[in-house]
This record gives C-alpha cells, sequence and structure tokens, in this order.
C-alpha cells in the first residue's frame, strides 16, 4: 500500500483519533484520515491543537510527524521506534562500523549524488557539464572533495542565473529547496528508525548536536530530486524570488508518492527508502558490499 503525505496548513484546526482514524474537526466539520494510510503527517499551522493518544497511534503506525514554524519551514521531527528483537543488535553492529566501512560507503554516496545531479542537468538543459567524469575520481571518503567540485559546477548549471548562490539560509528559491531537503530528510529519518538504526550515527556527518547524522548523510542522493521539483517551479516562474506556499509545497510533498527505480524495479519514493535503509543493515553486517539507492525515471 502507497503511505500517503499529508500536509495541515490552515486552521485553528483539532486533531484527534477514533477507531484507528485520525480525525480532523475545524469548526463544524470533521473530516477523517485511516492512521495506516500515513506515512508522513505535516503540521504547518500554529493553530493546530491534537491529542496525546493520536501522537501515540501515530508512533505505532510508523508515521513521521514534521512540525513547521510559523514560515511554515520544518522546525521538529517526531519519529517511531520499532520494538522489535533486532534493534538492539542493529545499534551494536551500528555503533562498530569500522571507518573503513563507512569511508567506503560514503564514496558510494557521493557517486550516487553526483550521477542524480548529472540526471537532473541533462533532463533539463540536454548535458550533464562535466559532472559524469567525475562520478570515478570519488575515492574512498572523498579525501579530495569531489562532492564540492561537483556542486560547484551543478548549481551555475542548473539554474544559469549569475544572481543564485546556494544558501541556507536564504528567503528565495533557497527556502523551497530547504523546505524540499527537510521533507525527504524526515522521510529517510523514518526509514533509518525503522530499519532498526539510530538516525544519529552517521557514516560522514559527525556532529553532537545533529540528531540526524545519518538521514544527513544518506539522503544526499535523493536531493537532486527536490532540485529538480524546484528548478521546473523556478522555470514557470521565470525569477528567483519564489516565496514558499501551499501551492508552491504541493510539488515537493509529491515527491514522496512518485515512482523511482531501486533493484531493478519502480516503488513510490517512500517505499523505495525502506530499501534503501535495509541494503544498509546489510552493509553493516556484511551481507552486502553496495547499497541501494532510488533513482529518479
Amino acid at each position: 500500500m502507497i503511505k500517503r503525505t499529508v500536509e495541515i496548513s490552515s486552521g485553528p484546526i483539532h486533531l484527534s483519533i477514533k477507531h484507528k482514524q485520525m480525525l480532523l474537526k475545524k469548526k463544524d466539520e470533521i473530516h477523517s484520515i485511516p492512521v495506516e494510510d500515513l506515512g508522513l503527517l505535516v503540521l504547518s499551522h500554529p493553530a493546530i491543537s491534537y491529542t496525546h493518544q493520536l501522537l501515540y497511534e501515530l508512533l505505532e503506525q510508523n508515521v513521521a510527524v514534521l512540525f513547521c514554524n510559523r514560515q511554515h519551514m520544518p522546525e521538529g521531527l517526531l519519529l517511531p521506534f520499532e520494538d522489535n528483537q533486532l534493534h538492539q543488535a542493529r545499534l551494536q553492529i551500528q555503533a562498530e562500523a569500522t571507518k573503513p566501512l563507512k569511508k567506503r560507503l560514503w564514496q558510494q554516496v557521493v557517486r550516487a549524488k553526483i550521477s542524480a545531479q548529472a540526471l537532473v542537468l541533462e533532463e533539463k538543459h540536454g548535458e550533464h557539464f562535466g559532472l559524469k567524469p567525475l562520478i570515478k575520481k570519488v575515492h574512498s571518503g572523498d579525501p579530495k572533495n569531489v562532492e564540492a567540485r561537483a556542486a560547484r559546477k551543478y548549481w551555475k548549471a542548473l539554474f544559469q542565473n549569475d544572481e543564485f548562490r546556494r544558501n541556507t539560509d536564504g528567503e528565495d528559491i533557497n527556502a523551497l529547496l530547504n523546505y524540499g531537503y527537510a521533507v525527504i530528510r524526515a522521510a529517510v529519518a523514518r526509514s533509518i528508525t525503522a530499519a532498526g538504526l539510530h538516525p544519529s550515527m552517521g557514516i560522514h556527518h559527525h556532529n553532537q548536536y545533529n540528531a540526524y547524522c545519518l538521514a544527513d548523510d544518506i539522503m544526499e542522493p535523493m536531493r537532486p530530486f527536490v532540485d529538480s521539483a524546484v528548478y521546473d517551479i523556478y522555470d514557470q516562474n521565470g525569477t528567483l524570488e519564489v516565496p514558499v506556499t501551499k501551492e508552491t509545497k504541493k510539488p515537493l510533498l509529491a515527491l514522496l508518492t512518485k515512482d523511482v527505480l531501486i533493484r531493478d524495479m519502480k516503488y513510490p519514493l517512500l517505499e523505495s527508502l525502506h530499501l534503501m535503509a535495509s541494503s544498509l543493515v546489510d552493509c553493516f553486517t556484511g551481507d552486502a558490499k553496495k547499497m541501494d539507492f532510488p533513482v529518479q525515471i
């Protein structure tokens, strides 16, 4: 079953749970959504209220909840931790992963990211602008920082606008990129915890103040999915000054239900992330040498 991504961006509205249904009450109107249909719930209005029992049921059904601020930008994430016999064992193998293994995994991540960037450029502009030759230059751990070299070429080629600068605090088209990345990050973190791993123990990113280092690591090859959708918004509007609104967020939230290719089969992106996380577990246990990453089709 394809899991849904639901954003609630209007209010006041009260959310509760009854008979496994999430109830949305707004004035005299009541709507319901089966909790089992949800994969990601985005709460994006200051006048939303909810019951503790609803949050508990969402966690029971492995639903990630993304909380947004008044500017509709993600600020917090509620994730379930699966209660299964493998959880402790998988945390142990994750913690004991060797540096050489982590470096090889990071090499795979960076290569997959650059490959995805090249695909986006070919789709939007008909050429890869020198990115493809860089893929083979990424060695274990990416000591020469080929990722950064590729990024400089990529951003210049993608928007082809001298005024564009990638800025994580930017309020123009950058804000849309940041929003889309946050949605993908939440979905990746959900798949990590469902696989019995901990999102804070990364293979490359290391920050004691970051609870999602591993999610930040393995989401890298999915960033170009967001870039592609944001480029389309930019192309339609003809300006970098595109705000984050209900309408501009729609194609970014829809990414999670779009089909991608993984293990030579089509899956919605949200479901493919479980296969990616599972392949990471296999690498940690020694049952596999390569991770599986979703590819846009």
